[in-house]
């Protein structure tokens, strides 16, 4: 039925167009205007035309005083009628430019010296600037650059040259023989075209919340990621490492978590979904984030969590450029933890063990453990270990180029990273074609990427890592392998992680490969048709390995292990867009209608195998189970292969998905002032059953140009002015399973247990379905309101946004637990709600005082998450559990609070006497820590029950900061270039899961050097409790003690570069040569104790600090060659 309906729509659409296909295509136009503007008269031409107009927005009046009724004639006819009684020429340059600049009333005096002078014009990345308007300040002498960007002008040596062109700020020179000038592109001017989903638009016409990035300055970021590069450059994205570990992910957030699934946005490359990790940040020629349901929708489905579009470098016309750039990283550990060394070790564990013996009378065991007072000479720093400076390495070469008929990018990245941890690498090899042709009515656009990732990960524990003694060695010539072990002494019982970093090996190796093509029928400058077929796929094969090795004489490894894992993902996506786009006098419609086919097939195996077999004998009428050494005549081989007469376990799985969707888009425009948009999408998903499968994503949008209207005073300190609102909803289903909405089947059996039927002597295998069919789940909806301002001062020197949001999500996919008597899985159900809302401020400032250029960036939003509503007011749902992952659960969510918030019993300082705990009692008289002594937590009975219990922990806080604030500066001076970014937050509260691990003095640990001012009778001004083994207060329960306050402000980024003189340049056949040395993250201000303020957890545990990698800070010397 939808389809029939959609297919209707798009026959009445082409009806329509129907009558206009008579229109000429030749370089005539046919105009009829009343009243109009010079600007209006521009896109009435460009709308017929291949011509685009370049003039100085300051030369333009605004009057509306052209009236033309012309048809089928020449531009120049047009133009002349509508330039007259204005001092305005124009020049056409070439099929596709016409330059319109200010004719001059008187020329200035002749100068004796005046003779002509040469020069070439051309961009940041050394392209030639065609069509640019060059004059000599004070005379009627004008200039247009050809398409090699030259240009031949009378001046005197040393007058004043200006240049001038659409979408770049204008240069001042001065005249000299040959001049080489460097034009910067004007990032906020409003007619910027920028991308749009399916589409292009100027920026003046957007009606959603949209940022665009400035990717030349997210190219200076040192790093390979363009996620990393991002952060700090738009206001509401919030991006996060999880790790200091080489090739740890990064987590993008827009504007919150919606979802209890991935909040991961949609990534579309080149007009395909994407992966950004495949793309190297200097292959980068725009990128737009789309925030809001106006902005989005278009996507549907999958934009809930908003949409990244990125479009990358193609060649231009004229000669090959090619670009390298290289750039070599010197890393090493921002920060780590202070732990005790082997005096601290003996000194906080003796005081452990005596306050034990105070307290009960005795030692935990007989007496002291040996280690406490046996001298061995040994003091390992085990974080000084596993650590190591880092060495990163990047190379990246392209080669741009083409012609009037086609135009193409080739490039090819190298990436080797050292990781800051042994037994951590990560490299990756990234190519890229593209490719962009015209025959005819006809464009055909190719893009092509491969990349290659080779990873390893440390394969130890960094729990262990902090846990393990000082007193052990590293190394032990007696011990069998050759590695020092906790078995002297009565230590307590952990790994050697050195030694699991030398006999364990892994790698993890990716084939990522993109490849799509799209055929463009341009069959009148008016209406297109476009249809494209994209391909994306990545192989993936882990392997690992070890031979017999003891790091835990408790766990010995007895036998050689190998294992490989191998996964293959694809998705081919088929798309068919109609495009309509025409200026009928003061109206301008923008319109398509499209559709869109995803298919996605994933699967994967698994295999190991273990030096060992199985030996089953009855002895003295017993079954008797032993294992034997069998397979791997080289325990050191390490292929599966190489496991034969083993052990084999192996498993695997497969899944596909569909997705079927119809959509379209029309943009209104009136009179340049007044901005209509209307978007919808039909999303058809197999993770749904019959009854819910479609999905309609509606949106709607309005703008009002203010600056635009006759009563706006003109030539004023505001030189634009925009208002905006939308409402739209966006679909989610990544909370969902891909066959959840099935009565999935069950089947297993072993030796030992499984399902069957029959009974007696003829039993076969049995299956089961463990949860109930369910058609009725449908999508999470997002409705997202929007309202906002577009602004600009001073000539649009000082331009922004502000922008405030209420985005809602229902029907949110949540597990609902049932009992287990029901003998089902947990279902997963709509039963749902949550809420984000917040403000959002961008302000860029961007001048030039004669060489001396600079450019200020400032972005800050606030964010509200709340919980609005679960399966029921009481239900709750747990994070994390701290302790074997079944206790210690630091947040809840709940109805009325943000997700994942803290809920922690209240700590009240610490008992300094015996009194003091004594009177902590309940109305009945009762202790209500009846096993605390002095030097233990006091906790608050908070719903005065009389019983300090799991009722008692009390909302505490959020992890999601309420405040994210940047700072991004730049500046340049005759070639030397600087650069800096400033990131912070505030409002938010810390988790310190380390704290808890190693501030917990009860048990056989290394700790924090913290311990060292526990408690004790002498030392009683101190918020560290006393040690105890045991710890019969349970002073490490989950409270407020380990909160803290995550304020941070945080140096991200600062660079220094110079660029050599273009005369020095030319003589050794280069273009640009610029040389830069660069710091990463040089410095954090913050009041957390923890080793890093800023980190990635999941959704329902935002702000626990539970073994994350250090982060790293970095000094890197780069260089880029252009020729």
């Amino acid at each position: 039925m939808i389809r029939r309906n959609y297919l209707k729509s798009l026959m009445i659409f082409i009806l329509m167009c129907l009558p206009l296909l008579g229109a000429s295509a030749q370089q005539k136009v046919t105009v009829n205007v009343v009243n109009a503007s010079l600007k209006q008269v521009f896109s009435t031409i460009e709308n017929q035309t291949s011509y685009r107009f370049s003039y100085k927005s300051d030369i333009i009046d605004h009057r509306k005083d052209i009236t033309i009724r012309k048809s089928g004639v020449p531009v120049t006819a047009v133009l002349d009628a509508a330039l007259k009684g204005r001092n305005l020429k124009y020049s056409v340059v070439s099929q596709k430019s016409i330059v319109v600049s200010e004719k001059h009333a008187a020329a200035a005096p002749q100068q004796s010296n005046k003779h002509k002078m040469q020069g070439v014009v051309k961009d940041d990345n050394g392209e030639p600037v065609i069509g640019a308007t060059v004059s000599v300040v004070g005379t009627d002498e004008l200039a247009v650059t050809d398409m090699d960007g030259r240009f031949t002008i009378n001046a005197a040596k040393g007058a004043k040259v200006k240049v001038s062109y659409l979408g770049f700020v204008d240069r001042e020179v001065k005249a000299s023989e040959n001049m080489n000038i460097a034009m910067s592109e004007d990032t906020q001017a409003l007619s910027e075209v920028v991308v749009v989903g399916y589409g292009t638009m100027k920026r003046s016409d957007m009606t959603g919340a949209l940022s665009s990035v400035n990717t030349k300055e997210m190219a200076k970021r040192t790093t390979t990621n363009p996620a990393e590069a991002l952060q700090g450059k738009v206001a509401g994205v919030n991006i996060l490492r999880s790790g200091g570990n080489a090739g740890a992910g990064v987590s993008i957030k827009i504007r919150g978590i919606k979802t209890t699934g991935s909040n991961e946005p949609l990534y579309i490359v080149d007009g395909f979904p994407g992966d950004i990790n495949s793309v190297n940040p200097q292959d980068i020629e725009s990128m737009e984030i789309l925030k809001d349901g106006a902005a989005a929708a278009i996507y549907g489905s999958v934009a809930a969590n908003g949409v990244v579009l990125i479009t990358t470098k193609n060649g231009k016309k004229g000669d090959v450029k090619v670009d390298f750039s290289t750039y070599l990283s010197f890393t090493h550990v921002a920060k780590d933890l202070d732990m005790l060394d082997a005096d601290g070790y003996k000194t906080v564990h003796k005081m452990m063990y005596e306050n034990y013996k105070t307290q009960y009378g005795e030692y935990p065991g007989t007496d002291l453990p040996a280690y406490i007072t046996h001298e061995t000479g040994v003091n390992t720093d085990w974080q000084d270990a596993i650590q190591r400076n880092g060495l990163a390495q990047n190379y990246m070469i392209s080669l741009r180029g083409g012609g009037d008929k086609a135009q193409y990018s080739v490039s090819y990245n190298h990436a080797d990273e050292k990781g800051i941890f042994i037994g951590n690498e990560h490299r990756h090899d990234i190519a890229r074609m593209k490719l962009h042709a015209t025959k005819g009515i006809i464009d055909l656009d190719a893009n092509m990427d491969f990349k290659y990732t080779n990873s390893r990960q440390p394969q130890y524990s960094l729990k262990e890592t902090y846990m393990i003694s000082p007193l052990v060695p590293i190394y032990d010539e007696n011990e069998k392998y050759g590695f020092g072990l906790t078995n002297f002494d009565g230590l307590p019982n952990n790994r050697n992680v050195v030694a699991d970093n030398y006999y364990k090996n892994e790698v993890d190796k990716k084939y990522h490969t993109s490849a799509n093509v799209a055929l463009t029928f341009k069959f009148f400058p008016w209406l297109n048709f476009k249809t494209s077929y994209g391909y994306r796929g990545e192989h993936e094969i882990d392997n690992s390995h070890y031979p017999d090795y003891t790091a835990d004489y408790k766990s010995p490894n007895l036998y050689p292990n190998s294992y490989e894992y191998r996964a293959y993902w694809q998705e081919q996506v088929f798309e068919n867009v109609l495009s309509f786009n025409k200026q009928i006098q003061k109206h301008s419609i923008n319109a398509m209608l499209g559709t869109s086919l995803s298919m996605i097939k994933y699967n994967w195996e698994s295999v190991s195998v273990e030096g060992k077999t199985n030996v089953n004998e009855v002895i003295n009428g017993q079954l008797n189970t032993s294992d034997k050494p069998a397979g791997f005549l080289d325990p050191n081989f390490p292929t599966i292969s190489g496991g034969v007469g083993g052990t084999y376990y192996g498993t695997g799985s497969y899944w596909e998905y569909n997705r079927a969707s119809f959509f379209g888009r029309i943009n209104y425009n009136f009179n340049d002032r007044y901005l209509f948009q209307f978007t919808f999408r039909e999303d058809g998903s197999s993770k749904f059953g019959a009854d819910s499968r479609w999905g309609f994503f509606p949106s709607v949008a309005v703008g009002w140009r203010i600056s635009e209207e006759p009563f706006f005073p003109k030539n004023s300190v505001i030189s634009n002015l925009k208002f905006r609102a939308s409402w739209g909803q966006l679909g989610n289903e990544n909370a969902l399973g891909k066959y959840d909405f099935l009565a999935r089947i069950s089947s297993y059996n072993d030796m030992y247990m499984g399902y069957v039927q029959g009974a007696g002597s003829n039993p076969w295998t049995g299956s089961i379905a463990r949860a109930l069919e369910n058609r009725s789940l449908k999508w999470e909806t997002t409705d997202t309101k929007n309202i906002g301002f577009d602004f600009g001062f001073f000539g649009n020197h000082l331009n922004g946004n502000i922008n405030y949001y209420i985005n809602e999500t229902r029907d949110l996919l949540i597990t609902r637990r049932i009992a287990p008597s029901a003998g089902l899985d947990n279902p997963t159900l709509n039963v749902g709600k949550m809420r984000n809302q917040g403000f959002e401020l961008e302000l860029n400032w961007n001048d030039k005082i004669n060489d001396f250029e600079y450019n200020v960036g400032f972005n800050i939003s606030t964010i509200a998450n709340k919980v609005v509503a679960l399966a029921n007011e009481d239900q709750t749902i747990y994070g994390v559990g701290l302790k074997y992952g079944t206790e210690h659960f630091p947040t809840q969510t709940k109805v009325g609070k943000p997700i994942g918030a803290f809920y922690l019993y209240q700590a009240d300082g610490i008992f300094q006497s015996l009194e003091e705990v004594q009177a902590h009692k309940n109305s009945k008289g009762e202790l209500l820590q009846p096993n605390a002594q002095p030097g233990d937590v006091r906790f608050k009975d908070m719903n005065g029950d009389g019983v300090i219990d799991e009722d008692d922990k009390t909302y505490s806080g959020t992890g999601i900061a309420k405040v994210e604030a940047n700072l991004n500066l730049g500046a340049s001076y005759k070639g030397f270039d600087f650069s800096a970014v400033i990131g912070s937050a505030f409002g938010n509260k810390l988790y310190n899961g380390i704290r808890y691990y190693y501030e917990g003095m009860n048990s056989g640990s290394n700790f924090l050097k913290t311990t060292l001012n526990a408690w004790t009778p002498t030392n009683t001004k101190t918020d560290v409790p006393r040690a105890i083994y045991g710890d019969p207060n349970d002073n490490t329960r989950e409270s407020t003690r380990f909160l803290e306050n995550g304020d941070f402000v945080r140096l991200r980024q600062v660079q220094l570069g110079y660029t050599l003189p273009t005369s020095l340049t030319k003589k050794i056949y280069c273009d640009r040569i610029r040389f830069y040395v660069s710091a990463e993250n040089v410095f954090t201000i913050t009041g957390y104790s923890g080793a890093n303020p800023e980190f990635s957890m999941g959704v329902l545990n935002s702000g626990i600090d539970r073994f994350t990698y250090p982060f790293s800070r970095s000094y890197t010397i780069g260089a880029q060659v252009s020729f």
